[in-house]
């Protein structure tokens, strides 16, 4: 394993490790809202969270798969559709 991957995947963990504690926290808001009713702030808070959760899985995902070798590299220079079917 190359110091790239690893740098990576660890990378790529601790942004999922942060969408996890996001979301986890954007439950917490919202069960508190439940129990003593909703604030400007707390349905920020909740907007916010629930956001970041998925702004970072979604990065943290990604950058396990390029560090992993799983994404397609975009080449037009082999495409069937760029050669026009020859």
């Amino acid at each position: 394993m190359s110091l790239k991957s690893a740098v990576g995947g660890a990378f790529g963990y601790l942004l999922l490790l942060a969408a996890l504690g996001a979301a986890v926290w954007g439950v917490w808001v919202v069960g508190l809202t439940l129990s003593n009713g909703a604030t400007a702030g707390r349905l920020m808070a909740i907007l916010s969270s629930f956001g970041t959760a998925a702004t970072f899985g979604f990065f943290g995902y990604f950058v396990r798969k390029v560090v992993a070798g799983q994404i397609l590299p975009i080449d037009v220079d082999k495409s069937v559709a760029y050669r026009a079917g020859r």
